[in-house]
C-alpha cells in the first residue's frame, strides 16, 4: 500500500510496527538477552535505579512479568537488587557493571540499525527526517506526560483514547 494513502495514525502505527520488528530481530542476538530483558535494561539505563513497581509501570509490563525478567537478569549478573533502608519490602533495581556493558552493546546494535535505515533515505533528506523524528518524540513525550498527570489526578489509567 502506498504511504500517501495511509492516514497519519496508520502511518505512525506501521512505522512503529516495522521499527519494533527490526529491533526485535536485532536484539535476538543481544548476548542471549531476550527482548523483554533488553527492554528492562534499556529502561534502567535511561531512568536509573527504581523499584519493581516503577519499572513495570514504565515499561508497561505486568508486575509479575517484570519480576521474572529482573530475576533472570539478576541471575545473569546484569542487574543488582538492593533492599531499601527505609522499607525492607521495597527493592531498588539498578544496572550492574556487566549490565551497563550489555546495554552499551545493545545501544550500539540499535544505533547501527538506525544508520542502516538512514542508508535507505536520500542523504539530502536526512536532516529533515531527523527533525521530524525530534518533533514526533517531543509530541509523544508531551502526550505521555499529560496522560501520566491525568492518571495521577484521576487514579486510573488515561491514555487520552476516545
Amino acid at each position: 500500500m502506498a504511504s500517501s494513502s495511509l492516514s497519519a495514525g496508520a502511518l505512525l502505527r506501521e512505522v512503529a510496527r516495522l521499527h519494533v520488528q527490526l529491533q526485535r530481530n536485532c536484539v535476538a542476538y543481544c548476548g542471549g538477552t531476550t527482548t523483554t530483558q533488553c527492554t528492562v535494561l534499556t529502561e534502567l539505563g535511561r531512568s536509573g535505579p527504581m523499584t519493581l513497581a516503577e519499572l513495570s509501570h514504565r515499561v508497561g509490563f505486568d508486575k509479575s512479568w517484570a519480576s521474572r525478567a529482573v530475576e533472570h537478569l539478576a541471575q545473569d549478573g546484569l542487574v543488582e537488587k538492593i533492599t531499601s533502608l527505609h522499607d525492607r519490602r521495597t527493592i531498588q533495581i539498578s544496572l550492574s557493571a556487566p549490565g551497563e556493558a550489555r546495554l552499551a552493546d545493545l545501544n550500539t546494535t540499535l544505533d547501527s540499525l538506525a544508520a542502516q535505515t538512514f542508508e535507505h533515505i536520500p542523504a539530502d533528506q536526512h536532516e529533515m527526517v531527523r527533525s521530524s523524528l525530534e518533533l514526533l518524540q517531543h509530541a509523544l513525550s508531551t502526550l505521555h506526560g499529560e496522560a501520566a498527570q491525568g492518571e495521577q489526578s484521576e487514579g486510573g489509567t488515561t491514555w487520552m483514547c476516545d
